[in-house]
């Protein structure tokens, strides 16, 4: 989304009814890459089915999704419009559109690409071309 990393934290705190100060900012400094190393890709997708299967948590707290089927509660948005009349949850009017996608998103649990098979797409790492240079530091890169 190219947004200030600090302003999700700070409204994430303002609203988190768990927050812990290291949880939330560590994640978010984390989230947008400044922690050197690896560049960690948060994929929404897979952590809500890893985590809620069935969408208990989701419907718990997001009342416009609590009849949306199973099928469909971790990405919403792709309900065809019957099952938007039947659970009563208009995408767009009821629930929003998501503001990005990720091609992530729809390769999790497809087995990745061809070459890719026995190492489905787990969210977690950023592929990377070979580097021949030195890498350079987080302070050089950030100041």
């Amino acid at each position: 989304l190219k947004g200030d990393w600090r302003v999700g934290a700070d409204h994430f705190e303002s609203l988190l009814l768990d927050y812990d100060v290291c949880s939330n900012w560590g994640n978010w400094v984390s989230a947008a890459g400044l922690t050197g190393g690896r560049v960690n890709r948060f994929n929404i997708v897979k952590q809500s089915k890893d985590y809620d299967k069935a969408g208990e948590y989701i419907k718990l707290w997001i009342p416009e999704l609590r009849k949306v089927p199973t099928q469909y509660i971790h990405k919403p948005w792709e309900m065809p419009r019957s099952v938007q009349e039947s659970s009563g949850c208009f995408i767009g009017q009821d629930y929003p559109n998501p503001v990005a996608t990720s091609k992530a998103w729809e390769t999790y649990n497809k087995g990745g690409k061809k070459s890719e098979k026995s190492k489905p797409y787990r969210g977690y790492y950023e592929k990377r071309s070979v580097r021949k240079e030195k890498k350079k530091s987080n302070f050089e890169m950030y100041g």
